[in-house]
């Protein structure tokens, strides 16, 4: 099967809407997190919650430390034993990279959430640093008690999980997004692998490319993955609270129904 997303021939245009030239190792907090996946502390009690991929980002070791959810375990390819500082520097240079690429066109972004780019960067920084202080004292930690580590390396489209391991998929800023970079067939695998390893729901933010467009083969990319979920899920689109480039601001919602 093969229905790519129509090619945009101006250049100049797709950098103008910052399509990065590769994916950025970059982290978010767990505030974020709540905002991009309209998430609320109590609806997150006593979940098994997957992120993916999970990159920099904070969400995974502050829920562990001060929320009460079963496991929370983020997934991602750059993660493997021993390479602590590779991952540290590589979020420090794509921390460089993401804000001097950002500082270029600073009028696509809403500056209500940071005040600036300095102020920004501080979260993103921040961030990183809570995720590298977690995944040291916690990615080995595999006790019988618990059936996956913390941190675990995965590339989809194929995970390393067993069906229905986890009640929660959040995927942000990765499909949909990297639209110039992943095509319809890797969108279409992944979010079927997503759904695989949840028995309750995946959540995707945005379900938009940076231009704040909608990708046109979306209606026929869900109706695609409902055939081989054998119609046992429903699809819908929110608006979420979270707004940081201009207009991204609706997540897919897909919820298993069987």
């Amino acid at each position: 099967m093969s229905y790519p997303p129509s090619n945009n021939n101006n250049i100049a245009n797709e950098r103008s809407v910052l399509n990065l030239d590769r994916v950025v190792f970059i982290g978010r907090t767990f505030s974020e997190y709540m905002w991009m996946f309209n998430l609320d502390e109590s609806s997150l009690k006593d979940l098994e919650i997957l992120d993916c991929p999970s990159g920099a980002s904070s969400f995974v070791a502050e829920i562990s430390a001060k929320y009460k959810v079963k496991t929370a375990v983020g997934c991602d390819l750059m993660y493997e034993d021993g390479n602590l500082p590779i991952l540290e520097k590589r979020g420090k240079d794509d921390l460089d990279y993401m804000i001097d690429s950002l500082s270029r066109v600073p009028e696509f972004y809403n500056w209500e959430m940071y005040s600036n780019i300095e102020d920004l960067r501080k979260s993103r920084a921040s961030s990183l640093k809570q995720f590298i202080s977690d995944y040291t004292t916690k990615e080995q930690v595999n006790s019988p008690s618990k059936k996956h580590k913390r941190y675990v390396k995965a590339v989809l489209p194929k995970l390393p999980f067993s069906d229905k391991s986890f009640d929660l998929v959040l995927s942000s800023n990765f499909l949909f997004y990297y639209h110039n970079m992943f095509d319809y067939d890797f969108h279409h695998d992944s979010i079927l692998e997503m759904l695989r390893v949840t028995s309750k729901e995946v959540r995707i933010f945005p379900v938009q490319k940076p231009d704040a467009k909608i990708p046109e083969y979306l209606d026929t990319l869900m109706e695609s993955i409902n055939e081989r979920m054998r119609r046992k899920v429903s699809f819908r689109i929110e608006k979420v609270k979270y707004e940081f480039r201009n207009g991204v601001n609706k997540m897919l919602v897909i919820n298993r129904v069987d």
